[in-house]
């Protein structure tokens, strides 16, 4: 008899402590929503950076004036700009977070219109290739700083690579006439 009420009382007290271990869904929305807001927040940095790199790049490319002197600190603006988002998204990975499904969509525009912009821009400066020697290790420096973007995103955002490849489907020729190899591997493309 002793032992029947003993067995009770611990059953409730274990039930009890397994009920207050387990998180509430509404604290597990909150963060599901930061995370994503996290995520988004690195994009639009980096698409921030972007915007202010590419246009000069174009520009650039477009005078046919392009040389090693006027695209190399550039190139290398741009590539810096692509490993800070990269690590902002790895710290984002060590915290095991992950985001929310509705914002997949937002998100894959996102990173898509960045790779159009950035194929478009480094697209402008093939015609220029000869007169700028290490072009091919420039744009081999993108390419790689780009795949560790969107591996680093798919870790974060499983199959958000998915909705990213099929916007991308046009541009998949332009940026294998950039040789983006790791990027359109990345891709599935």
């Amino acid at each position: 008899m002793f032992f029947t009420r003993f067995f009770a009382l611990f059953f409730l007290f274990a039930s009890f402590g397994i009920v207050t271990s387990v998180p509430s869904s509404a604290a597990s929305a909150v963060e599901k929503r930061q995370d994503a807001a996290d995520i988004e927040t690195v994009l639009s940095t980096l698409k921030g950076s972007t915007d202010s790199i590419l246009p000069q790049i174009t520009s650039i490319g477009q005078s046919g004036n392009a040389s090693a002197a006027t695209v190399t600190p550039l190139i290398n603006e741009l590539n810096t700009a692509l490993n800070t988002a990269s690590s902002s998204l790895t710290s984002l990975q060590t915290s095991s977070r992950k985001a929310r499904r509705q914002s997949d969509t937002e998100i894959a525009e996102l990173i898509a219109e960045i790779v159009t912009d950035i194929a478009d821009a480094l697209e402008t400066l093939l015609d220029d290739a000869a007169a700028i020697p290490g072009l091919g290790s420039l744009l081999s420096g993108i390419d790689s700083s780009l795949a560790e973007v969107l591996t680093g995103l798919e870790t974060l955002l499983a199959g958000v690579l998915t909705l990213v490849a099929t916007l991308l489907v046009n541009v998949a020729g332009l940026l294998e006439s950039l040789a983006f190899g790791l990027t359109l591997a990345a891709l599935g493309l």
